[in-house]
């Protein structure tokens, strides 16, 4: 109910019904994967689905893989309406411009025209963000009690992170805030990493980087799967590797507790599952941080799980397109 004009008197209410098939499309990509659910009005996700895409296939083939999965998902909604879209990529994505900008894993998506290219398969407008800021809104967002300064860090096969400071999802300048993929880091120097350089954090802290070393060491690991399923067993030579991950991606996060001094570190991602990992991510942060700045830190995994990124793309794509309002009612 919001207020209408007032004619004298008491000021005049309007009852406003909001379509009950009013939806919105989110998706989050990850190197492997496509998780796609559809939001309800009341920011609620009606269904979720989960399906194997490998982005490195380029965008024509991911983006199809994506209005096929769709077509699925509401194939027995024919009344639904969907208004809007927002869209989670795993690599650096400007929010001023909606691209990608030299996506080490993701080969063919830099200067792709993604948005034109999604809003043409989907036929609503489209949000495009990087998957780790979606789900530190997400997060954010999931949480009971407030926490309004947190970094959040998503562990999968890549590292990402993002950032929420006063209770606002930052993008930084150029709106790519966030990407500590490729910090340098002590201990990574000379590990070539896909995006040219050597020394990255992704090449010492990531499931990626741990599957390399378990497959050298001769493993059959296929996915992160595998590597969270012998870890989380304590497969001694995999919770080493987990292990040292752990406090190397703490090690990189001490500068930033130092300096942003945020309330809480929340870990996201595969890698979160591990108890191992996230103990090594806890300690290092302790050890390489000032006493004053992890005095109150919280270092916890995530609340929202699997859907921390869906949760904050459907903030994003509501606020882009709010709810439509066909129905008024006046007294």
């Amino acid at each position: 109910m919001i207020d209408g004009p007032s004619t004298g008197g008491r000021r005049a209410a309007r009852l406003e019904a909001v379509r009950n098939d009013a939806a919105w499309l989110v998706a989050e990509f990850g190197g492997g994967h496509l998780r796609l659910g559809i939001s309800t009005a009341r920011e609620t996700l009606l269904r979720v689905r989960e399906t194997r895409v490998d982005v490195s296939d380029g965008p024509p083939a991911t983006i199809a893989a994506l209005r096929e999965s769709l077509d699925t998902l509401v194939a027995d909604l024919p009344d639904l309406r969907l208004h809007s879209a927002a869209i989670a990529l795993p690599g650096p994505v400007s929010s001023l411009t909606g691209e990608l900008i030299a996506p080490a894993r993701m080969p063919g998506w830099h200067g792709a025209r993604v948005l034109d290219e999604l809003e043409e398969a989907l036929g609503v407008p489209v949000q495009v963000e990087n998957d780790a800021r979606a789900g530190a809104l997400g997060e954010f967002i999931a949480r009971e009690e407030a926490i309004p300064d947190l970094i959040y860090v998503k562990a999968g096969t890549g590292i990402g992170a993002g950032l929420i400071s006063r209770g606002q999802l930052v993008h930084g300048g150029a709106g790519v805030a966030g990407d500590i993929t490729h910090v340098p880091v002590p201990g990574a120097e000379g590990r070539q990493c896909s995006c040219g350089r050597t020394g990255c954090l992704e090449t010492v802290a990531s499931g990626a980087a741990i599957r390399r070393e378990l497959i050298g060491q001769g493993l059959d690991i296929a996915s992160i799967s595998d590597v969270t399923g012998l870890a989380q067993t304590f497969h001694p030579d995999a919770t080493t590797a987990v292990r040292r991950s752990g406090k190397q991606l703490g090690t990189a996060l001490s500068s930033l507790v130092n300096f942003l001094n945020p309330s809480a570190v929340i870990l996201g991602g595969a890698l979160s599952a591990v108890d191992a990992y996230v103990a090594a991510v806890r300690s290092a942060i302790y050890d390489s941080s000032l006493a004053m700045t992890t005095q109150q830190l919280r270092i916890e995994t995530t609340v929202a799980g699997s859907d921390a990124a869906l949760i904050g793309l459907t903030r994003i794509a509501r606020r882009s397109t709010p709810p439509p309002v066909p129905d008024a009612l006046s007294n």
